[in-house]
């Protein structure tokens, strides 16, 4: 007995001994700003080396597994003198004073990175741009078109970012954001991306996320101008920004103005009406124009200390649709002559905006953030018809009031975990005057509170599991109906398992759900012509959204490659149900049906060298709905992108094949394939590009057909917007001071409406 207890302390000495600690601090710069991704190695006394780390993206640190003893910490970042701190472990969690790193006396003006610029960290991809990608790039969207990450689909022109489970959120320094901020970004102010396949904890619900890591320069400002306009067609984006930054205030102004003004192409559509005596009606367009402008102005105010940031940003939108006209000639099968139809719609919105956001460092392992919006909206929608004897007429006024409120906390524990608990409300209020044909008044609130909480767990440096679970509660009434309740579970499980040097598996399961749209929660008839009438249902039944998804990533040399599939349920689908009702056709809104999507494809982005590059993708899909609606539809599509970059020009090709579907709504949608080329000079501030779509192609046409028991038709579309067309673009820059980082616009220039329309 006496042995064995001298054993059990001996190995009770021994495990005392060889005990595991964790070390932890913060990187910052003279000015008390966060340095983030700032590279921190441990090294033993004689300077070997142990193991190292980078900072996350508010400046902290973590090395886990170190035994108790004495070490030499060092940190470096590119422009800062590096640092070595003597570190004495003895506890469990040893906490390092905050390390400021001062600025390097010598500037490097140029650095060309020739190592791998695709790194892959324990849950993200961490993405440096090289010296073209970031030169040839003028927005935050031309970097990443620039980057051609894996699995990533990105328009620049248009501002979207997709991925083959669906859209991807995008955030600057940890903060979501929407398409005019990513728009304002100068790439030479990116310093690193941040690119979540799978996103865990803030980020956590998002199909995928990618956040733009900003240098933070603190003195200085800079006036930048930029316009692009279209040619053979008007279509204009203007935009200026003018930014002043002091030492902890940056205080920017945004202006812009957009417009479009063209007579749009041919389109043709047969239609079948299935009344007491079936009805066929021939629709051939002979003359329309499509016009719209938009303006926006934004403040933006914002306050950086060392644990916190404060930022207030005030807005105002204008969006002006006027004298929209189409001119059609109308044949149908029996009973009506020939005859010619014309229609005209009017569309106003104003909308001022408050956004104050607020996030706070409260210890090293915790961040609090805080937003708030409110939103006021006034919508003015106008329309007449007119076709032989026949006349409608649609006014409607109306009023929208929104608030939003998110918290969102997260804290990180000491064994590679983390949680976060994140509520959200949204509240609605909208009062409608409906004149013309029908008078109506509608008044409807809506409120909807979103609770979730996020574990992550990391095991060694292999696998990452993520858990988010949820829960949704909606409450709305429309005036005269009683008050609808909906309560719904949401959840999120995602697994990564890193195999090997540049090969990571992924995969994702989630349940969600989407409420109808406000425009549909009515009892609201709107006359389209003499035979359609579209009419609102407030009785709708949620959407149950189920999601799985899985990749493998591939990475060897300047060859990336990642396979992918996803299943993708929407039960209870929200669209159109056709019946008849007087001899008139009722089109109105149907939850009854599943929308099922199976989707597979594989996608190689290969940096042939410093100046070639390449992206190519190819998906195969089936569509499918079930339940009130039996169709299926199933396509494959491709795409290619090839940049090539020499001196200060940037040369940009790019092909899409015909791609074939079946919408969410039940509509075929037959898109033809498209093809353009660009070439820009970037030198110095100043950026000219000038690009053609379509170039040697004018008869690019979309087709949509739909079939129903009552109803069904056939449409062929020759827009003038996917027509042979180009485009130049002018940009400039003026820095004043000492240069400074570009500013982020949070403005949201999409106007909601609860207005029911004919179109």
């Amino acid at each position: 007995m006496k042995h064995i207890l001298l054993c059990i302390c001996a190995l009770w000495l021994s495990f005392d001994t060889y005990a595991q600690s964790s070390i932890k601090g913060q990187v910052q710069n003279e000015e008390r700003n966060v340095i983030v991704y700032a590279t921190v190695r441990l090294l033993h006394p004689d300077s070997t080396y142990l193991q190292g780390t980078t900072t996350d993206s508010v400046g902290n640190y973590t090395l886990s597994n170190v035994q108790q003893g004495k070490y030499l910490l060092t940190v470096s970042y590119m422009g800062y003198k590096p640092q070595v701190v003597p570190v004495s472990v003895s506890e469990q969690e040893q906490t390092v004073p905050t390390i400021r790193l001062s600025h390097e006396a010598i500037a490097l003006k140029e650095v060309e990175v020739k190592a791998q610029s695709f790194i892959r960290q324990k849950d993200h991809v961490l993405i440096i741009p090289d010296k073209q990608q970031t030169k040839y790039a003028h927005t935050g969207y031309d970097l990443l078109y620039n980057l051609m990450i894996p699995g990533i689909e990105v328009d620049r022109r248009k501002g979207a970012v997709s991925t083959l489970g669906g859209s991807v959120t995008l955030y600057i320094n940890g903060r979501k954001v929407d398409y005019r901020e990513v728009r304002a970004l100068r790439p030479k102010d990116i310093e690193k991306v941040e690119y979540y396949e799978m996103p865990t904890g803030k980020y956590a619900g998002d199909v995928a996320s990618i956040n733009y890591i900003t240098k933070e320069d603190t003195r200085g400002g800079y006036v930048a101008l930029d316009g692009t306009q279209t040619i053979g067609y008007t279509n204009g984006d203007y935009n200026a920004v003018v930014k002043l930054a002091t030492e902890k205030t940056n205080y920017t102004l945004f202006a812009g103005h957009t417009m479009n003004n063209y007579k749009n192409g041919n389109q043709s559509m047969q239609e079948n009406f299935a009344f007491d005596e079936p009805l066929t009606r021939d629709n051939l367009t002979e003359e329309s124009k499509v016009k719209n402008n938009q303006q926006y102005a934004q403040l933006n105010i914002q306050n950086q200390g060392e644990k916190r940031v404060l930022m207030a940003q005030a807005a105002v939108v204008h969006s002006n649709q006027p004298d929209n006209w189409q001119r059609e000639r109308v044949s149908y099968s029996r009973d009506y002559a020939g005859s010619n139809s014309y229609s005209r719609t009017d569309n106003q919105s104003l909308m001022p905006s408050l956004n104050l956001y607020g996030r706070f460092n409260m210890r090293e392992n915790q961040r609090l953030e805080v937003r708030v919006n409110g939103t006021y909206t006034h919508n003015e929608y106008d329309r007449n018809y007119e076709e032989g004897d026949f006349l409608s007429y649609t006014n409607v006024n109306e009023n929208m009031y929104t608030v939003m409120g998110d918290v969102n906390y997260g804290i990180q524990f000491k064994h590679n975990n983390s949680l976060t608990a994140q509520a959200v409300h949204y509240h609605q209020i909208t009062s409608s005057n409906y004149a013309g044909d029908y008078h109506y008044w509608q008044h409807l609130w809506s409120g909807e509170t979103l609770l979730f909480l996020t574990y992550d767990q990391r095991f060694g440096k292999k696998i990452t599991l993520s858990g988010r679970i949820g829960l949704s509660a909606l409450q709305y009434r429309l005036h005269g109906n009683d008050k609808i309740k909906r309560f719904s579970p949401r959840a999120n499980f995602s697994f990564m398992y890193n195999v090997a040097k540049g090969q990571a598996f992924f995969t994702m399961l989630s349940l969600g759900n989407e409420h109808p749209d406000i425009n549909t929660i009515n009892s609201v008839d709107q006359t389209v012509d003499m035979f359609h009438i579209r009419r609102g249902n407030p009785y709708l039944d949620k959407t149950i959204l189920y999601k799985i998804y899985a990749a493998y990533s591939i990475q060897v040399g300047n060859f990336n490659f990642i396979p992918m599939v996803e299943y993708s349920s929407d039960m209870n689908d929200i669209m159109p149900d056709y019946y008849i009702e007087n001899n008139r056709l009722i089109e109105s809104f149907r939850s009854d049906c599943d929308y099922n999507r199976v989707r597979t494809g594989v996608n190689a982005t290969w940096k042939v060298n410093q100046n070639l590059r390449m992206n190519v993708k190819g998906v195969w899909s089936q569509n499918k709905l079930k339940g009130g609606i039996e169709d299926k539809q199933q396509n494959f599509y491709g795409s290619i992108d090839i940049n090539y970059y020499w001196k200060d020009f940037a040369l940009n090709l790019y092909g899409k094949t015909m791609k074939e579907a079946l919408d969410e709504n039940g509509v075929h949608v037959r898109q033809d394939g498209n093809y353009g080329l660009s070439l820009g000079w970037f030198y110095k501030n100043w950026m000219i590009e000038a690009g053609a779509n379509n170039l040697f192609w004018n008869d690019n046409k979309t087709q949509r057909y739909m079939n129903s028991t009552v109803y069904d038709y056939n449409q062929t579309l020759f827009s003038r917007l996917n027509q042979q067309a180009g485009y130049v673009k002018v940009a400039y820059t003026f820095d004043f001071g000492k240069k400074t980082s570009r500013d982020q616009k949070n403005i949201d220039t999409n106007i909601n409406s609860a207005i029911l329309k004919a179109r």
